[in-house]
């Protein structure tokens, strides 16, 4: 009955003294590995923050904000049913919608006469499409564009005068309360004007309506036939369709460059292991003419990839996540983006220190026959 010489304990102990008397050896494969997981895993957490900030920046812009419009019927567009738009925000998907009209009319606030910002007429879900919240005297919007000309602050009374215009009367408002908001996300048009919220017409001339990544194609899909006009369907566009904003940021993230180079890292330590292996041929071959077995050498030099592995990758995981933070990266990013990398470094070249410590090994008179 045969005796196994190299019990697996016995050889994951003798990995673990390897590792730790390597000295210059051990620390060289600790600092690769550091390295390695370090600087592509911080390096790819700044471009991934730098993808989010910049799709975050095309959200607020408007990225996902329809402009549906009617349908020309003999040269001239269709309107758009007001009511229906106002309903959107009940369907799943859609954050919030409101109708517009455009009016011939300019205003003015009774205090401030010289301002005349054109009033556009628009349906109480503008309301939760702007993050405004309504008072209970009434409401008028103004864009952030006029407060910063005319002074006006958000909560101020606010008394609209509309000044007669082509097809418009005069007339002046009960005492309302003003209501400052960013309208950038509607489009550059509305920079400077009033947002008049009254009671939902039967027509208007355009529906907003809000939606996000997830459900961006589906709503696109369902609007012409949710706001068609006498059978005729409405005419979906995007706020953002020029520009830089045509980035798409699910490929781009999906195709950034840095993405792949663990391989190229997970390759690189795994040649230098074969190189430190290599030198270790004699030693190896020793391990080999006292009884242990292919096996029994497997364990040992995994035990000791393992223990300065595990070294390495902590040491480079926090190096990573330190450096990435200094380079502008936001800590989820970081944190994700590292630790990606960490990991699958670390397993590419774990997989390769397997596949050389199966290699055969001949005696030690071999190796001396090798020299």
């Amino acid at each position: 009955m045969s005796r196994r010489v190299w019990p697996l304990r016995l050889a994951a102990r003798e990995g673990i003294n390897t590792a730790r008397a390597g000295r210059w050896t051990s620390l060289l494969v600790v600092l690769a590995v550091a390295w390695a997981s370090a600087i592509p895993g911080a390096a790819d957490a700044a471009g991934v923050t730098q993808l989010v900030e910049d799709e975050h920046a095309w959200v607020e812009a408007g990225g996902h904000v329809f402009v549906v419009e009617g349908a020309r019927t003999d040269g001239m567009p269709n309107p758009i049913p007001a009511p229906a738009c106002e309903r959107l925000s009940q369907y799943e998907g859609i954050d919030a919608s409101f109708a517009l009209t455009r009016t011939n009319a300019s205003g003015s606030l009774s205090h401030i006469p010289g301002a005349r910002p054109t009033l556009y007429e628009v349906t109480p879900g503008v309301y939760e499409f702007l993050g405004v919240e309504p008072a209970v005297e009434g409401t008028v919007i103004a864009t952030s564009g006029f407060a910063r000309r005319s002074g006006v602050t958000d909560g101020d009374p606010a008394i609209v005068i509309r000044r007669a215009g082509f097809g418009v009367s005069a007339s002046e408002s009960d005492l309302l309360r003003l209501a400052v908001a960013d309208a950038s996300i509607m489009g550059e048009e509305f920079d400077g004007a009033f947002l008049v919220p009254s009671l939902v017409p039967d027509t208007a001339d355009a529906c907003y309506v809000r939606t996000d990544a997830a459900h961006h194609t589906a709503v696109a899909a369902a609007l012409p036939g949710l706001l068609s006009y006498s059978g005729k369907p409405a005419i979906p566009n995007p706020r953002l369709f020029s520009g830089e904003f045509t980035v798409d940021y699910t490929t781009a993230f999906e195709d950034r460059p840095l993405r792949w180079v663990w391989v190229a890292t997970a390759g690189a330590l795994g040649l230098l292991w074969g190189i430190v292996q290599w030198f270790r041929r004699s030693q190896i071959a020793i391990y080999a003419t006292f009884g242990a077995k292919a096996k029994a050498r497997l364990v040992m030099q995994a035990t000791e990839w393992g223990v300065l592995a595990g070294i390495g990758a902590v040491w480079g995981w926090s190096l990573g996540i330190l450096s990435s933070i200094a380079w502008g990266a936001r800590a989820p990013q970081a944190l994700s983006a590292v630790s990606f990398h960490t990991l699958l470094t670390v397993l590419g070249a774990s997989v390769l220190v397997v596949l050389l410590g199966l290699r055969p090994t001949g005696t030690l008179l071999n190796a001396l026959k090798d020299r």
